[in-house]
């Protein structure tokens, strides 16, 4: 690939919406702390799926009068 191929297809990746930073910043990471910040962000949502679950549990139905 030619160096303004390369260029182009950085262009179309912004101009598609992916953020090149953030790729670049993750990269930058060692896999030991990107696999940490995973898990991390894994817990999180399953934390949030956990909440969300009890509250749909314990949520009254809506009589029919009611609606």
């Amino acid at each position: 690939m030619t160096q303004a191929q390369q260029q182009q297809a950085l262009d179309e990746a912004r101009q598609a919406g992916i953020d090149l930073d953030l790729l670049d910043l993750n990269l930058s990471l060692s896999v030991a702390e990107r696999w940490r910040r995973h898990d991390e962000a894994l817990a999180l949502v399953e934390k949030l799926e956990a909440a969300r679950k009890l509250r749909d549990d314990t949520a009254q139905p809506a009589s029919a009068a009611h609606r």
